[in-house]
């Protein structure tokens, strides 16, 4: 399938890779260090809070699997299992931030499971993370307790080679925006990138097999749970695009949040690089969007966009983005209901916390009259379905028969969309903090208005992408000469 050509120019392509994802003696050095003096003052505050902690450096960093410029840090703090669970949050949160101020850092306090501390210190970024020391994967009290267990057992399964493959493998991800489990993205956590590379045994392995992913319909079983009958039945019932089984923990789909959309564009984009190879997989390049450009593309549409704007408070961002996507449906859902037909939907996020819900709808504005379909003439319906239309003020025309049914030409309720989302917002199905902010402060602007907006360039680059659709490396590939 893949020519001495192809292969050479793949194993370039990843040798350039390999040599700027794989971290230095120097930045492995720097980073030792301070973590170094993290623990030594998490060991330190032992003497003052007597309740039996210990310390545990965890994720990719642990596992020697982090890309150089990203160090995922993340530094447990585990407790024994009899503590309440008020008692873990209390000393946990208590021991992390004095650990860190001895150090002259800063401390955020994050919330997941439950309440963590992101630390900065000495330009690095540490997540402290209370959990419980549990005996086994099997007796965990929260879900982060299977932290220490994923580490040990990829530790235990891979090699320096295998590290190598791993990086590239999050950093393809990374690059064609599939990578991260959080709400926001439904993505390949790193958990998974490192258990697919173990499983496959490469990262060109993992795109070949890929390339075979049907949504739905893959199982990947490790360490050889389940028999063939019990797959098909997990396969109906567990959540996920795919099941990947947790090596530790039987009953877990490592690949649960993965969605079916990110499992394609993996699956697409594998396709395409295998096809065509390019560092832009790896390291897409962001373009200058000038907004001449976008107000170009904006006027030759042809379509209407409608931008929701609003303020929401700060949240955690799996919260944040859980109640963003059940709004942008919901939104979409009345839309339809008064026959506006939505396009396309999305949303952005600023960093203040400046959220926009951006609608492209074939049409903004509707004709005033409407056909409505009524019951068959012969239904038991039809008489309820004449009282009410003959000779009602909203009645234009009917009601008549056509075919086997009665059918009026009535006025429209809502001819413009702005006036539907001014007066009829709240019956959406909407976040909770989100219905309140629209009902507090709430914009909707219109097509070539968003123009003032794009100032900020991380919008523009969002917009202009939200626009045009094509995946960049699905651009790059075409226009990449052989």
């Amino acid at each position: 399938m893949f020519d001495n050509m192809f292969e050479e120019k793949t194993s370039d392509i990843l040798k350039k890779v390999i040599e700027k994802i794989t971290p230095s003696n120097s930045e492995r050095k720097k980073i030792s260090l301070v973590i170094e003096k993290i623990l030594s003052s998490l060991r330190e505050l032992k003497k003052v809070y007597d309740v039996g902690y210990s310390i545990e450096v965890v994720g990719s960093y642990a596992k020697d699997t982090w890309l150089s410029g990203e160090a995922d840090i993340d530094i447990f703090i585990l407790f024994p299992p009899e503590i309440p669970e008020n008692s873990l949050r209390y000393y946990g949160l208590t021991i992390a931030r004095q650990a860190i101020e001895r150090l002259g850092g800063k401390c955020f306090e994050r919330y997941a499971t439950h309440p963590y501390v992101e630390a900065e210190i000495e330009g690095l970024v540490v997540d402290i993370v209370p959990a419980y020391k549990v005996p086994s994967p099997d007796k965990i009290i929260s879900p982060v307790d299977r932290t220490p267990f994923h580490t040990r057992y990829v530790v235990s399964r891979i090699n320096e080679k295998l590290k190598s493959e791993i990086r590239l493998l999050k950093r393809f991800m990374k690059g064609i925006g599939v990578y991260g489990a959080e709400i926001k993205v439904q993505g390949f956590s790193g958990y998974l990138a490192e258990l697919l590379v173990i499983y496959y045994g490469s990262f060109c392995n993992v795109l070949k097999n890929a390339l075979k992913w049907r949504p739905r319909r893959v199982f990947i079983d490790i360490e050889h749970f389940y028999k063939e009958k019990e797959k098909k039945k997990l396969l109906k019932i567990m959540p996920g695009a795919m099941i990947v089984i947790d090596p530790v923990d039987k009953n877990r789909n490592v690949a649960s949040a993965l969605s079916i959309q990110k499992m394609c564009e993996f699956i697409a984009a594998a396709k395409e690089f295998l096809r065509k190879p390019s560092l832009d997989f790896f390291f897409p390049s962001r373009r200058h969007v000038a907004i001449d450009y976008v107000s170009s593309l904006l006027k030759n549409r042809g379509t209407d966009i409608i931008v929701i704007l609003t303020k929401i408070p700060e949240m955690a961002e799996d919260v944040a983005w859980g109640q963003i996507y059940k709004s942008l449906d919901g939104l979409e859902r009345l839309f339809k209901r008064f026959d506006f037909k939505v396009l396309s939907k999305g949303a952005w996020l600023s960093e203040k916390n400046d959220l926009f819900l951006l609608f492209e709808l074939e049409n903004a504005r509707l004709p005033f009259i409407e056909k409505h379909y009524g019951p068959p003439v012969t239904s038991k319906n039809a008489d309820s379905f004449l009282k009410k239309y003959l000779g009602s003020p909203n009645t234009l025309a009917g009601p008549y028969i056509e075919g086997d049914r009665w059918i009026v030409f009535r006025k429209r309720k809502y001819t413009n969309a702005f006036n539907l989302i001014r007066e009829r917002y709240q019956e959406a199905r909407l976040g909770k903090h989100i219905l309140e902010s629209l009902s507090e402060n709430m914009k909707i602007i219109y097509g070539i208005e968003i123009l003032k907006y794009l100032d900020n360039k991380d919008f523009r680059e969002y917009f202009y992408n939200w626009l045009i659709k094509i995946p960049h490396w699905l651009k790059y590939g075409k226009n990449e000469k052989n």
